[in-house]
């Protein structure tokens, strides 16, 4: 692990922890639950992921990276991913995290009220609260890494599973796995992006999505992703569904492109 990478995935956990702490630090237990109960009913996300027939698209609104810097800062969240729904996704993936990401709660909300589809909240979750402010902005899911939470994971998935969230759980590599896999995870997201490295390596992220689906969970495969012959190699590794965020951030008419990307048959 190089001194830079590792710095990285510190200081925006760190970033993160501090900016959880200024907003919401401060809430009673009484205060939390009251946000959560005003959400709407959620959808099954992990059941949009499971079509039987061909691999799901997840849309990503993805504002920036750490990778790539500014993408599409302009955009319009709700606007996006009407266009992603209107190109056949079976969910939408929303980045809240705001200092790198530049993300929002807002643009969580203002998606979940827009689409129909699925809605999963991707942040650095750090505090349990995150999850609540999730589920009151509407979240039908959430996305818990490994690389932060560690052994503090299954206290995470059982909170998210009282407030009716479901959980991605992210992985990048077999001892992760192993992880997800004594926590209860069911559904991970396999990110082909270390984020020790910030390198993207396919081949290793392959053999993780193998693994986890032989172990009968529902597999989606992350970073990467840019092409269908891309959605084409995630499936025959046996993942369910890709996630999909820059490429169809920078298309002018991303609906066409997540048309191409859809309808790749999953493996037998």
């Amino acid at each position: 692990m190089s001194d830079v990478a590792a710095s990285f995935l510190e200081r925006i956990v760190e970033t993160r922890r501090a900016g959880v702490a200024s907003t919401w630090g401060r809430l009673s237990p009484a205060d939390l639950e009251r946000l959560a109960c005003c959400a709407r009913t959620p959808r099954d996300f992990e059941a949009a992921l499971r079509n039987p027939a061909v691999v799901g698209v997840i849309g990503e609104v993805k504002k920036a990276s750490p990778s790539v810097g500014p993408i599409a800062p302009e955009a319009e969240a709700s606007k996006q991913a009407l266009h992603y729904q209107a190109g056949g996704a079976a969910a939408i993936s929303v980045l809240t995290e705001p200092s790198v990401f530049l993300g929002s709660f807002t643009d969580l909300s203002d998606v979940a009220d827009a689409v129909d589809v699925p809605v999963l909240c991707k942040d650095f979750v750090v505090d349990p609260v995150q999850l609540f402010v999730a589920r009151g902005h509407c979240a039908d899911a959430v996305l818990l890494m490994v690389s932060v939470l560690g052994d503090e994971l299954a206290s995470y998935l059982d909170l998210a599973s009282t407030l009716r969230l479901q959980c991605l759980v992210e992985v990048v590599s077999p001892a992760e796995l192993d992880v997800a896999v004594r926590a209860g995870a069911t559904l991970v997201a396999v990110n082909a992006r270390d984020l020790h490295s910030l390198q993207v390596d396919r081949e290793a992220a392959a053999i993780v999505v193998a693994a986890a689906k032989r172990l009968g969970m529902t597999v989606v495969q992350a970073s990467g992703v840019r092409s269908r012959a891309d959605v084409e190699s995630a499936a025959a590794a046996g993942a369910d569904a890709v996630l999909v965020g820059e490429t169809l951030m920078r298309a002018t008419f991303p609906e066409d492109v997540l048309a191409e990307l859809t309808g790749v048959p999953r493996r037998p």
